[in-house]
């Protein structure tokens, strides 16, 4: 198995057009870039927060790896509606409960 880096820096307008796409490879992708990057801390939790409802594992799973990146980034993030969420979303892809426990960590450290 090889791994391939990539850059995870784009644009706030190029990270919309990747969700525009549809193409799961590049909603990863820019949910990753906006954890990561994005200047917008409510607009990074709130489409961190959608993608936590996708109907695919690996969407979700870079939607709560994000929003443990925002809280780092920011400091705080809307626990009232974050926390029902990671639940939630457990629920749906229990193989994503040590992702959720991570991103928890994340968020009790940071905020």
């Amino acid at each position: 198995m090889s791994l391939i880096y990539h850059d995870p820096s784009i644009s706030h307008d190029e990270a919309v057009s990747l969700f525009d796409s549809g193409l799961e490879k590049n909603i990863v992708t820019a949910l990753i870039s906006i954890g990561l990057n994005e200047q917008d801390s409510a607009w990074a939790q709130t489409i961190c927060l959608k993608h936590l409802e996708s109907g695919t594992q690996s969407v979700a799973a870079a939607a709560i790896t994000a929003l443990g990146h925002v809280a780092r980034r920011f400091g705080e993030l809307e626990m009232q509606v974050v926390m029902p969420a990671l639940d939630s979303v457990k629920g749906k892809f229990p193989a994503l409960e040590a992702t959720v426990a991570d991103t928890l960590d994340d968020i009790e450290m940071f905020t």
